[in-house]
């Protein structure tokens, strides 16, 4: 059974753009998140797993993890094998460095999305002495921007995204009034993050309310 959250998060982009189902590819069963999991060496949260089932991943890029790309199960094993196999290094900085270790790749950080030019948000289950086991971080390997945590939980990253959603920080682009019915397969058609400065601004916010 899908649990509340997963569905208030579909629901929230479904309010959006009526077609959102035909940009989803089919769930994935137990079987092949169980696989996941052995593969990658963890237990991944029942929200993500929620979500999963219900779409694993995306069959056009369409921003459904806050302007960033949901990867399917295939997604995350190629990316999670990258940070495994990647040289290990120093970050080029951390925004939160009591809750971040400092290495830019890591296997217990598990991607679940991705923007195409080598930057990724991650579930990290090796997190620094305050950190949270299950933090969520961004992770700039194209980049030279800072390591930030972004939410203490999966649950609490798609409340967020749910809120800049409903905001209209997360905005949808759709521009199939520019084209006729049949050629709407060809229109640009995505959510786009408005925030000023990508996740740098996300994790002040983070940092605001941890200090409040």
């Amino acid at each position: 059974m899908k649990s509340i959250l997963s569905h208030q998060y579909i629901t929230a982009f479904k309010s959006k753009l009526d077609i959102f189902d035909q940009f989803m590819n089919i769930g994935a069963d137990t079987n092949e998140i169980s696989k996941l999991e052995d593969f990658i060496e963890v237990k991944l949260p029942e929200s993500h797993i929620d979500l999963l089932k219900t779409y694993n991943g995306e069959n056009r890029s369409i921003g459904f993890m806050g302007g960033f790309g949901y990867l399917g199960i295939e997604e995350m094993k190629m990316q999670w094998t990258f940070l495994k196999e990647a040289p290990e290094m120093e970050a080029e900085a951390i925004n939160q460095v009591e809750k971040i270790k400092n290495t830019l790749y890591c296997p217990k950080r598990i991607p679940f999305a991705h923007d195409g030019s080598g930057n990724y948000l991650v579930i990290d289950f090796n997190p620094n002495s305050k950190g949270t086991l299950g933090q969520i971080l961004y992770l700039p390997t194209g980049d030279p921007e800072p390591i930030a945590v972004i939410a203490d939980s999966f649950d609490d990253f798609l409340n967020l995204i749910i809120e800049k959603i409903e905001s209209e920080e997360l905005e949808l682009i759709d521009e199939r009034e520019d084209w006729d019915e049949e050629d709407w397969h060809m229109a640009e058609i995505y959510f786009q993050n408005t925030w000023e400065n990508d996740w740098s601004d996300i994790a002040a916010e983070y940092n605001t309310k941890m200090s409040n």
